[in-house]
């Protein structure tokens, strides 16, 4: 029998579990603690039961997932395993019973949306084939990394949820990502996921929709329609100009005032092909200004000449909307734009500036997000190379503090020049 289930998730989920006998399986991004439940009530009384799921903290911060859930079902018995970049909900009772579809399983997706799911009852090959694919998956995660979930991950998350949560309720406005994931990364896809916080973060801003239509918090009376958690602003080193018109050595750089309806601002522009990174930015954004130019020997080098702090990007900011985009030639080729909020450049020719190899010498692979848990991988020869076809980076906090005390220094002598947006 095949059914087309609309309606009735919930209570034909709740029959399947009172009535398995020998085995139950599970793939779900998001798990409720009431559901965990019913997987602990069936590893109760001797039914094995495994779950695959994903450890991404933002699900824990935003109750799509639960750490106490989780830790019942490993006191019960029940197989735990996570796996990065999934979104395949399917449910294996027995050999007889099988609900492949787009409900998630919490309260959320199995009784309050609106979700399409095919149930298979006695289809002995369909049964067969996902039942084979579920033991393929699973062995697939056993070989990997951080593929299973167990006591000691889930005290790294604890401990991991307490400190962003209590970070988080610091912080108010905008929606903000933390891009913390665990599990085994079996393609090309989840290990940039895994390894670049830039993949991880548009993974993740992906999901919330999914996360807000199907979250276990809404399930229980939550906001469904927005998501409450901040983390700490990024660390970014953006850059301008390129390596094939690079900026004059000997000469400051002077950021433009755009001026529309009689205020003046100042943006920092990104090209056709990288809006998707200028989406990345949050709201004040902490931002180093990193300019493709000369070092004072003449050689190439991407200098690093201030701070300041960019606005979050909205599909307003596009200057071919604007009246003014004709004024500025460069504006044909990064049409894209954050506003600077606020900066504070050096008073000087761009050379005198930080060299960007300057900080890769003094810092190596801890230099960036993506390369600083990776030493073996991430020589300085190939750190160095980073940021090659890179409109920006994200820092580590370790490098923020090396340009910070560089650029104090540099300003001392130099002085500086302050930019604020009236916007």
């Amino acid at each position: 029998m095949i059914d087309i289930v609309t309606d009735n998730h919930y209570a034909l989920v709740l029959s399947l579990f009172e009535n398995s006998l020998k085995e139950i399986r599970i793939i779900s991004p998001f798990l409720s603690k009431k559901m965990a439940d019913l997987l602990c009530n069936a590893a109760n009384r001797g039914v094995r039961c495994s779950f695959i799921t994903r450890m991404y903290l933002q699900d824990f911060l935003d109750g799509s997932n639960t750490l106490d859930g989780l830790q019942n079902m490993l006191d019960a018995g029940v197989q735990l395993y996570a796996l990065i970049g999934l979104h395949t909900k399917l449910y294996l009772f027995d050999e007889y019973d099988a609900i492949l579809g787009s409900a998630n399983f919490t309260e959320g997706g199995l009784s309050r949306n609106i979700e399409l799911s095919v149930h298979f009852k006695d289809e002995d090959v369909t049964q067969h084939r996902l039942n084979s694919y579920y033991i393929e998956l699973l062995n697939e995660i056993e070989k990997s990394e951080d593929g299973v979930i167990n006591q000691e991950l889930i005290n790294e998350y604890k401990e991991l949820y307490i400190k962003k949560h209590q970070q988080n309720n610091n912080l108010t406005g905008g929606i903000g990502v933390v891009s913390i994931v665990r599990g085994a990364a079996l393609d090309r896809k989840a290990r940039a996921i895994k390894n670049n916080p830039n993949e991880a973060f548009d993974e993740i801003q992906a999901s919330i929709g999914e996360r807000n239509t199907d979250a276990v918090y809404g399930a229980l009376g939550g906001e469904l329609e927005k998501v409450t958690h901040k983390q700490l602003n990024n660390i970014l080193l953006k850059f301008s100009a390129s390596a094939k018109d690079r900026f004059d050595g000997n000469k400051p750089m002077e950021m433009v005032a755009i001026e529309e309806n009689g205020r003046r601002f100042y943006i920092s522009n990104f090209s056709a092909a990288s809006e998707k990174r200028a989406k990345s930015v949050e709201d004040l954004d902490e931002t180093f200004f990193c300019v493709h130019s000369y070092d004072k020997s003449g050689k190439h080098s991407p200098m690093i000449i201030g701070k300041g702090f960019l606005r979050q990007y909205n599909s307003k900011n596009d200057a071919r909307k604007k009246a003014w985009f004709r004024k500025y030639q460069w504006l044909e080729e990064y049409p894209y734009y954050c506003i600077i909020d606020e900066a504070n450049i050096l008073n000087a020719p761009v050379n005198c500036g930080i060299p960007l190899l300057e900080v890769i010498d003094a810092l190596g692979y801890k230099a960036y997000m993506h390369t600083k848990d990776k030493p073996e991988e991430y020589p300085k020869e190939k750190v160095a190379k980073s940021h090659q076809q890179r409109v920006m980076l994200n820092l580590t906090p370790e490098a923020k503090t090396y340009i910070d005390n560089r650029l104090k220094e540099l300003g001392e002598k130099y002085g500086c020049v302050t930019y604020k947006s009236e916007l």
